[in-house]
């Protein structure tokens, strides 16, 4: 007995230890280059953050916007982003990732400024344009694909996707306070400065991911238009990009009416909604963070993830037509953002995997893009169905519901798992 439990003990013991070396040898092999995309993107969508809250009265108080034109100052960046996703990501395939995350770093403070200094709503709309063309998502995705394993390439994803969330968690709230003293202006002076701050820190710290040496020349070779159409008119691809739409158009219609529907039903004021958001943020954030850790070594989880998400998004919207007291909400609240977050991470990582070394710019770009014009078409849509049965409060989310249910069903047919060590 004696022999038996030093042999259970010390089988423990060899556990521990040998999980303790796997985990420095995993914190051994952290690329700090990507680290340096962490902090960009984090400090981007804090930017972000603290200047959207503001310009909806910015632009009906101070530029006389009515209902339509408030949307057009949102519609504008999203609109913009369809093209310039798709442009800046392609780019970043011949070019190289680190000229094109400068230039769109550059832009951010720029248009930022140009947000603050803008006296008409002709002028505001345009600066949001701009912007929203700028964008650096898609091509920060494909540096992180640059310099990680296959195996590997959910977790930063991932990561990258939390520090994103954590931006636009934090960002409202610092608005908030910002905007108390100065409004809009200070606001966007005061992100002026910080995205000002950041493409000094990127120019000084970040180096090109597709030579992984700055020394070495971006090979363009081999970008060719027709590998980009081969490989996105895939039917699995067609099933991706299809699926990424249906969820961002039913998050995003719930994200744009969600203040009217609580307003009516549960009675919420503005800070009450701001509250909601913060709640939904931290489980897309949770979603972003612990679930890319199943992934390493199982990439048919991807396919299971892409489906758990849309279910939890289907079953939230629908869900809410029981929900009639503040207490009832935070379920549906949390698995629509969790489920948001799983699909949108399976679906980056999708991507990204069945896409080779030389198009990940373009792929991830395409991605964006088709997210961007689901961000665009989703606040009309949802504003009609209200409209359509304005008897029936509940309508307009069951209805939506229907996108992610789709995507649910088509799920298991969008990724084929295969050896990463064979990716090209």
């Amino acid at each position: 007995l004696k022999l038996q439990f030093l042999y259970f003990i010390g089988t423990i013991n060899t556990k521990m230890v040998d999980a303790q070396d796997s985990k420095k040898d995993e914190e051994k092999q952290e690329d700090p280059k990507v680290k340096v995309i962490y902090l960009t993107v984090f400090l981007d969508f804090l930017a972000s953050g603290i200047v959207l809250p503001l310009l909806q009265t910015h632009a009906k108080g101070e530029l006389g916007a009515d209902g339509y034109n408030v949307g057009m100052v949102f519609t504008a960046y999203s609109a913009a982003s369809i093209v310039g996703s798709f442009i800046l990501g392609r780019l970043s395939d011949t070019l190289g990732r680190r000229p094109i995350i400068l230039i769109s770093l550059l832009m951010s403070s720029i248009t930022l400024y140009m947000t603050a200094a803008a006296t008409t709503l002709q002028g505001l709309i345009q600066t949001r344009a701009l912007a929203g063309f700028f964008s650096e998502t898609s091509v920060c995705q494909a540096y992180i694909a640059d310099r990680t394993a296959p195996e590997d390439r959910s977790r930063y994803l991932g990561h990258m996707g939390a520090f994103i969330g954590l931006g636009f968690m934090v960002g409202p709230a610092t608005g908030a306070i910002i905007g108390a003293f100065g409004g809009l202006p200070l606001a966007a002076y005061f992100t002026t400065v910080l995205t000002a701050l950041n493409f000094v820190y990127a120019y000084v710290k970040l180096e090109e991911s597709l030579g992984l040496k700055e020394k070495e020349a971006v090979d363009g070779s081999g970008v060719s238009w027709g590998g980009y159409v081969a490989t996105i008119t895939k039917p699995s691809m067609l099933l991706v990009l299809a699926s990424q739409f249906a969820g961002t158009f039913a998050f995003m219609g719930w994200n744009t009416t969600f203040g009217i529907w609580a307003g009516e039903r549960l009675g919420y004021q503005r800070k009450h909604v701001g509250w909601a958001f913060a709640w939904l943020s931290l489980a897309l954030i949770l979603a972003m963070w612990k679930a890319r850790a199943r992934v390493k070594n199982a990439p048919q989880f991807l396919t299971k993830a892409a489906f758990a998400g849309n279910i939890m998004m289907f079953s939230s919207l629908a869900l809410h037509r029981w929900m009639y007291a503040t207490w009832t909400i935070f379920i549906p609240l949390f698995l629509l953002g969790f489920g948001y977050g799983l699909s949108e991470l399976a679906y980056q990582t999708i991507t990204s995997l069945s896409t080779s070394k030389k198009l990940q710019g373009s792929m991830l770009g395409s991605l964006s893009s088709t997210t961007a014009l689901a961000r665009a078409v989703a606040p009309l849509v949802a504003g009609y169905l209200f409209d359509a049965q304005p008897e029936d409060l509940d309508y307009a989310y069951t209805a939506m519901a229907m996108a992610p249910l789709c995507a649910a069903l088509v799920a298991p047919f969008t990724y084929t798992a295969k050896d990463p060590k064979k990716e090209e």
